[in-house]
């Protein structure tokens, strides 16, 4: 495949972000149950949530940085703050997504904390 040096960027970032929800997720939902940090039937209901939002906030955190380029480069002064904004929300909604299982099971284990 021929890529642009910011489209190479776009997917270096995109499978960087991928291998970091997955390290999370073997975390949140390997591991931690494992150790009996979390209650396995509890997490159940996370781990099918977290699928979709890790590799979809992946996807937003790699290309908003992208977009964010794209748009100062093509908009108009008065909308480059905009689109500024904009692809710091996505940013931001991305990582939401890739943190999703970690704060999830954090959540849980916060909450057998206080329950006991």
């Amino acid at each position: 495949m021929n890529f642009s040096s910011d489209e190479e960027l776009v997917y270096k970032d995109f499978f960087s972000c991928l291998m970091l929800w997955l390290v999370l997720e073997l975390v949140a939902f390997g591991l931690l149950p494992a150790l009996g940090a979390v209650d396995r039937d509890r997490i159940g209901v996370w781990l099918w949530l977290s699928l979709p939002l890790g590799p979809g906030g992946a996807f937003l955190l790699a290309s908003c940085s992208r977009f964010v380029t794209l748009t100062q480069e093509r908009a108009h002064r008065s909308t480059k703050k905009l689109a500024s904004w904009l692809g710091q929300l996505l940013g931001a909604l991305g990582l939401a997504g890739m943190v999703f299982p970690f704060v999830m099971v954090v959540r849980e284990v916060i909450a057998q904390i206080f329950t006991r």
